[in-house]
């Protein structure tokens, strides 16, 4: 079970939310063959994802687009207040040259955050620069360009032999009100902090991954109602209802030539198949 852990600071000028994602990121590659590079970012767009979405309220979404010019290509997450999150990266088995880094996989680019709320008609987008290609900064620098919030965004993923061995991360917001003093207090703290990526291979929890936080300033933990959980929206009915948009004509070639319609989710890696059965009921239904 993966759940949020959600902390405010009694004077309500510092929120923590953080995760421990690897049974996510698990979820997210069961059904796909994909490279250390692209589950690294891949992981740590999705944790990213999930402790933005988890700031939210009942029935919010956050979307997250990272373009790059990197061998990764982009990568889309998007993540509900109430748990429910996915995945999809443009280039799985992405690899870096010799010597490159992580953030190279990304490159140069954007990101392009999408807030969407109930019974609104258009989502709020907001796009920035890919300042470093480390997600984690990209994210950081997002807050502070798109909502003038200062922040400290600690995401990890690391890959194992047989998928994610461990992944995790904390979001940490400043909230208004805050004081200079507060600034300086959490600048010396990153000094002795150990890296995200020491902490996650070493099994922290998630309240071990901001307990330095937690000890030096006071703060009060919130409860967050929703487990978080990877989980698709394909189906076999969207299949069929994008094989409809194909028109009668060329739904009737595809039949007379014996073709079966194949569909691989670009999230889930899931395969579909619509048979010449199931293509002739589609047209049965289109005439209706």
């Amino acid at each position: 079970m993966t759940r949020v852990k959600k902390y405010l600071s009694k004077d309500k000028t510092i929120r923590i939310a953080s995760v421990v994602s690897t049974e996510l990121v698990q979820a997210a590659i069961e059904h796909q063959r994909v490279s250390a590079l692209s589950l690294t970012l891949m992981g740590r767009a999705m944790t990213g994802a999930v402790l933005m979405a988890a700031q939210l309220k009942e029935d919010q979404v956050v979307g997250l687009h990272f373009k790059g010019d990197g061998p990764v290509g982009s990568i889309f997450t998007e993540a509900r207040y109430e748990g429910k999150v996915k995945v999809y990266c443009e280039n799985r088995n992405a690899d870096l040259p010799s010597h490159g880094k992580i953030s190279d996989g990304l490159g140069s680019g954007h990101l392009e955050v999408v807030r969407s709320l109930p019974f609104q008609r258009e989502p709020h987008r907001g796009t920035v620069e890919l300042v470093s290609g480390e997600i984690a900064e990209d994210i950081s620098y997002y807050l502070k360009q798109s909502h003038q919030v200062p922040s400290i965004v600690a995401l990890s993923t690391i890959p194992g032999d047989h998928g994610c061995e461990s992944a995790g991360g904390y979001i940490l917001e400043l909230m208004p009100g805050y004081t200079e003093e507060t600034v300086q207090r959490l600048e010396a703290l990153q000094q002795v902090i150990p890296p995200i990526n020491q902490l996650i291979a070493k099994g922290a929890s998630e309240s071990d991954l901001v307990s330095d936080y937690l000890v030096n300033f006071e703060f009060e933990p919130l409860v967050h109602p929703h487990d978080t959980f990877y989980q698709c929206d394909c189906s076999m009915e969207r299949i069929e209802n994008s094989v409809r948009t194909l028109g009668v004509a060329e739904i009737r070639d595809m039949i007379q030539e014996n073709r079966v319609f194949d569909v691989t989710c670009e999230f889930c890696g899931k395969s579909y198949q619509v048979n010449p059965v199931q293509l002739q009921r589609i047209i049965t239904e289109l005439k209706a």
